[in-house]
């Protein structure tokens, strides 16, 4: 691979990893800028939600190009290309429309008042149509990116918020689709199971795109590689509802997900949903646990989390952690190696290169 030469090394620390083991020195995934001359004026442009949405996908390959150029990639860092319009996309396929800031370049979403589920007596808004415009863009991207991609980068599919977060948008807020749960349980509970279709959907046409012309798949945003098919996990909206809700609810949908899957990590997003947690926990195929603490807690450091990150590691789930450079000490003296990942953007090559170092990635 041009931009990680040394990948298939690479490959069974990966794989190690998400069985929740190592081999002979922790998971590290180390960014920075890269020394000397780099091409990093248009490089974030690549991901930028409202760019790709505008621009002609040859265009969003060349910043990408020069993210890679200008990007270097240590440890298990690779190099991985997603088609990014932000996290309300799942709901455009369906036929919404997309909306994005002049002043923020980091997300997209749906105005809630077009509401396309008015109710549900009539779910036949719950599929793709041939004829979508941004679904159509992201296939388009997504076999660039292959053809782009060979011998230089690896590519993944979007990010995608299905399920019920995308539920919440399409009945126009999260205040109708919680008292839909009160009120029309029987509804819900219909619209989740043509949701996972479309999920399973989306992921098939990326992955018809991509297998064979790639060994395994890129989980998506983690940038994570793993030999067989992977994606991130998540419901958002848990956050608002009780763990017998979820369970109720939410619990098939995530179960048909994983079981669809080879390799998956759940995005917990927020101590609201650590309730949700122990059930997680519980489910046998679910490899690995992504926790993000949220902004409040920035300040407090990542030593506030060993606890759960120690009792997630009890049960033999994989973990990514994301101290700052500073704190490595801490994690290599709190957490287990086995299954655990550390990742960390540095300022700098050489410090970095001091990182890697530190964790015998030399």
């Amino acid at each position: 691979m041009e931009y990680r030469p040394d990948f298939e090394e690479l490959k069974p620390y990966f794989q190690a990893w998400w069985n929740g083991d190592a081999l002979d020195r922790v998971a590290l995934w180390v960014t920075a800028p890269r020394k000397g001359p780099v091409f990093l004026e248009s490089a974030d442009k690549w991901i930028t939600p409202k760019v790709v949405f505008r621009e002609a996908p040859e265009r969003i390959l060349d910043y990408f190009e020069d993210y890679c150029r200008g990007t270097f990639f240590g440890g298990l860092a690779v190099p991985v290309f997603w088609p990014n319009f932000g996290p309300d996309v799942f709901s455009a396929f369906l036929g919404t429309e997309l909306n994005f800031s002049e002043d923020s370049n980091e997300t997209s979403w749906i105005n809630w008042s077009q509401n396309p589920l008015t109710d549900y007596k009539n779910l036949s808004c719950l599929e793709i149509k041939d004829s979508n415009a941004i679904y159509q863009k992201n296939l388009e991207l997504t076999r660039l990116g292959i053809e782009r991609g060979q011998g230089k980068f690896l590519v993944a599919p979007t990010d995608l918020h299905g399920g019920f977060d995308s539920l919440a948008v399409l009945r126009g807020g999260p205040d109708k689709a919680a008292l839909d749960l009160v009120e029309n349980p029987a509804g819900v509970k219909e619209a989740m199971k043509l949701l996972y279709r479309v999920w399973q959907k989306i992921y098939d046409d990326c992955y018809q795109i991509v297998n064979g012309n790639q060994d395994g798949t890129a989980c998506s945003w983690t940038n994570l590689w793993a030999p067989g098919k992977s994606y991130p996990v998540q419901n958002d909206f848990s956050c608002l509802v009780s763990a017998g809700m979820y369970r109720e609810f939410f619990l098939e949908e995530l179960l048909s997900e994983i079981e669809y899957l080879d390799y998956s990590i759940y995005h917990l997003d927020g101590v609201e949903a650590l309730q949700h947690l122990d059930l997680l926990l519980e489910i046998p195929k679910l490899n690995a646990i992504q926790w993000v603490s949220g902004a409040k807690f920035a300040k407090e450091g990542i030593s506030r989390w060993f606890p759960l990150y120690q009792k997630i590691q009890a049960k033999k789930k994989s973990i990514v952690v994301y101290p700052t450079v500073e704190e490595i000490p801490l994690v290599l003296k709190n957490l287990k190696p086995e299954g655990l990942l550390i990742q960390v953007c540095c300022s700098s090559e050489d410090e970095a290169r001091s990182v890697m170092a530190q964790l015998d990635w030399g």
